[in-house]
């Protein structure tokens, strides 16, 4: 079975639906994974150019990014490498007020078992459990 990697682009035009005959071509390639024709994948960049995206450009409030996020995490067929860091790095980014990036970076700092983030930016990891290195 063939497999394929999933780009930002292709979510985008899912979530928002700004091009319908993009959306809809999409909503068939997902709907040939869901039924075993094809495989697809993606990965934790994608779900940070989403987050930035959206709220860059599309000026989306948190918590719809939030459910965006969480709806691609959920596309039934669709693998998502690093998905107990992305579905942990979601829940954190929704209780605390920092972006989804630094979110991950805090989630996959513990599971690596790291003994804290090393970083200029306290003022972002200072709302987060981590123990923090700043140089």
């Amino acid at each position: 079975m063939k497999k394929y990697f999933v780009d930002t682009n292709v979510f985008m035009r899912y979530l928002l639906n700004d091009v319908p005959e993009h959306a809809d071509r999409v909503e068939k390639i997902l709907d040939k994974a869901e039924k075993g024709k094809i495989r697809l994948v993606t990965g934790p960049p994608v779900f940070f150019e989403l987050a930035w995206t959206l709220k860059s450009f599309y000026e989306m409030k948190k918590n719809e990014i939030y459910k965006c996020l969480l709806s691609i995490a959920g596309i039934p067929g669709l693998e998502v490498t690093d998905i107990d860091v992305i579905t942990e790095s979601l829940e954190v980014y929704k209780e605390h007020p920092v972006e989804f990036s630094d979110a991950y970076i805090s989630v996959l700092s513990k599971k690596l078992n790291t003994d804290g983030v090393i970083t200029f930016n306290k003022k972002h990891f200072d709302k987060l459990d981590v123990t923090l290195y700043s140089i």
